[in-house]
């Protein structure tokens, strides 16, 4: 058996384990109940053989919502001092009560997350997802101790007397004692009490957070994992929402504000999460049967922030998140429209977390976007060197990557090198990318012999997995490094440019770097001319087509773009990616020429561009492109709302 066949045979292999598992996925996706209680039910029975004990022993939560306040200011504390820096402290404070205390566990859990999302580690995602699905457990053991707003049937109540238990399932207090010793149960609750309320609360925003993780992994099968643990949280905000309509006026003094802070950041980000998604990801996760509502997800966290909880800080970097990470893979569309946005949730935020790491971070990211790249180096310098303590050294990993991506935007490969050079000894995320974009960085800097050495052993270090598969990036890296052997590494076509194409990087480029870019690639076409297959020239042309509409030269960019979107699809060997992303770069280049124009003919033709890119499927970096293509989507259907508003005032 030749060795193509026993790979055909293990590709085949996992296929049908991914099919068997997609149907497993999707199964229970169908038949999950959206009955609370059934959700409780399973939340305790899916976790691990303690989660009984941890029900038994659980008392229920009854402060008042004024004494919850007066409970939480060390946990408070703990968030507030994170904010400033102070990584190990905070963390001590969570880990405190994080196994008897839910909110406490969920701060555990909130740092298990940021830390998987900086690392992208499967080890660090897989640590993140147990912590939070033990403040889950915690939650349901809660809630059902909590008393319930109707009336135990007799024989309920008589057993829980007779065992020593009351029926708010802990042991009999000095005020109590009235009742019990008459065997006589308290009234039932008018309203779900603060703790029950809390707790559903608390466990709602663990399975948000994990289902944000999954989110992250770009694969089918997170995917619709996420879909099944954002069904289980948004039905327990929704279940708390309702319960708060019920309260009206009297929801200030029955509630805590930290909790309402909770469901305000919590079901606010669902809503904000699945307007987003784009239809491809939808689709997976189709059986979730809900949409989201963008304005009310924004007006929900604008009120989590404005109420200066727990959550509050939590809230602002949700918001950065999504106004520079969106526009960041859109920075010619959205950036009119985010920048500003982001600059005043900046000013706010460091206005009370005074050099804050994350608030620096995002900082340096919204300069990128806005073309300043010193000023964004700067901002991730600062953040890196607040972030010296032993929690935040992934946050300074995540800085040092964006500074040598900012090193190669500004065309200064050997700087960028260091970066890279840095990440792959410290074995951050993917160190056959890191690797491979060193390479990149050392050809465009003449040394082509250096480079070649890398390259020649970036597939043997490709390791990083997720769900059982290599990932996206290293996918991509393995693939492009054999196509450079298969011509002993003559022609790899300027792959560092390439990069920074799929990485959509030439927007925040200075005319001057822009130029000399369009300087390599016409060089580079030039010494291909006629010894070169159509996959490297589509490449090298969809790359210039993008350079020259970011210079303003629309229709030498539009005829390179146009050269690559009608080549037949069976031309394409290799680079299935480089005609989505033409078309791609051809809407890109149309909004920026259009945008003076009135109405509809602003986004006409560009519109008709991201059309076409989402017609193709089955090609590396899909979804990150869908989820670029979604978001300009909504931005043209926000325009389309203002344009008839404007028509009918």
């Amino acid at each position: 058996m030749t060795t193509a066949q026993v790979s055909d045979m293990a590709t085949a292999s996992a296929d049908d384990n991914d099919a068997k598992l997609t149907q497993q996925l999707v199964d229970e996706l169908n038949n999950t109940s959206l009955d609370d209680d059934g959700l409780e039910d399973m939340s305790v029975s899916s976790s691990s053989s303690g989660s009984s004990t941890i029900a038994a022993k659980m008392q229920a939560n009854l402060l008042s919502a004024k004494e919850q306040e007066d409970a939480d200011k060390d946990m408070l504390h703990g968030v507030q001092i994170f904010f400033e820096n102070e990584f190990i402290e905070a963390q001590r404070i969570f880990a405190s009560q994080d196994q008897v205390n839910p909110i406490y566990a969920l701060g555990s859990g909130a740092l298990a997350f940021m830390k998987a999302c900086m690392t992208f580690n499967e080890l660090d995602i897989q640590n993140a997802i147990q912590i939070l699905t033990q403040a889950e457990t915690l939650c349901s053991a809660q809630i059902q101790a909590a008393p319930k707003k109707t009336v135990p049937l007799m024989s309920s109540v008589s057993k829980l007397v007779s065992s020593g238990w009351g029926y708010f399932g802990y042991k009999d207090s000095k005020k109590n004692d009235k009742n019990s010793s008459a065997g006589i149960p308290p009234p039932p609750p008018k309203h779900m009490t603060n703790g029950e309320i809390r707790a559903r609360v608390v466990r709602a925003e663990g399975l948000l957070l994990t289902s944000l993780i999954l989110l992250l992994q770009e694969s089918i099968m997170s995917y619709l994992k996420a879909g099944l643990n954002l069904r289980k949280g948004y039905k327990s905000y929704e279940n708390v929402w309702t319960e708060l309509k019920t309260m009206g006026d009297e929801v200030d003094t029955l509630v805590d504000k930290n909790t309402l802070g909770g469901i305000q950041f919590g079901l606010g980000t669902i809503h904000i999460v699945l307007a987003s998604l784009p239809p491809k990801i939808l689709r997976v996760i189709s059986s979730f049967g809900y949409t989201g509502d963008k304005a009310f997800g924004f007006e929900l966290v604008s009120k989590c922030i404005a109420g200066k909880g727990i959550r509050s800080p939590l809230g602002s970097l949700m918001f950065l998140s999504y106004y520079t990470i969106l526009a960041g893979f859109a920075p010619s569309v959205l950036a009119e429209t985010n920048v500003p946005i982001a600059d005043k949730i900046l000013k706010e935020a460091l206005q009370d977390y005074k050099e804050s790491a994350f608030f620096l971070y995002f900082e340096g990211r919204n300069c990128r976007i806005k073309g300043l790249l010193k000023e964004s180096s700067a901002a991730f310098e600062l953040a890196s060197s607040k972030a010296t303590v032993e929690w935040g050294s992934e946050l300074q990993r995540l800085c040092d990557y964006e500074l040598g991506l900012n090193c190669a935007i500004l065309l200064q490969w050997k700087e960028s090198t260091v970066y890279f050079e840095r990440l792959a000894k410290e074995n951050y995320w993917s160190k056959g990318f890191f690797l491979y974009f060193k390479a990149a960085a050392l050809e465009a800097a003449g040394q082509k012999k250096e480079a070649v050495e890398i390259y020649q052993g970036i597939p043997g270090l490709v390791n990083r997995k997720f769900g059982g598969r290599t990932i996206l990036v290293e996918q991509y890296v393995t693939r492009k490094v054999k196509l450079f052997e298969q011509n002993g590494f003559e022609n790899t076509n300027l792959p560092v440019l390439e990069i920074l194409l799929i990485w959509n990087a030439f927007a925040s480029m200075t005319p001057e770097n822009l130029m000399a870019s369009l300087a390599l690639v016409d060089a580079q076409i030039s010494k291909n001319r006629g010894s070169t297959g159509l996959d490297s020239l589509a490449v090298l042309k969809t790359i210039k087509g993008a350079i020259l509409h970011q210079l303003g030269r629309h229709k030498e960019g539009a005829e390179c773009l146009t050269w690559v979107m009608e080549l037949p699809a069976a031309k394409i060997q290799e680079e299935k990616w480089v005609v989505p992303f033409a078309c791609w770069e051809a809407g890109v280049g149309s909004w920026i020429e259009d945008k003076s124009l009135e109405g509809d003919k602003r986004w006409a033709r560009a519109k008709g561009y991201w059309d076409k890119a989402a017609g193709y499927s089955g090609y590396e970096f899909e979804f990150r492109l869908s989820i670029r293509i979604h978001s300009v989507m909504m931005r043209i259907q926000d325009l389309v709302e203002q344009s008839k508003l404007k028509a009918f005032h």
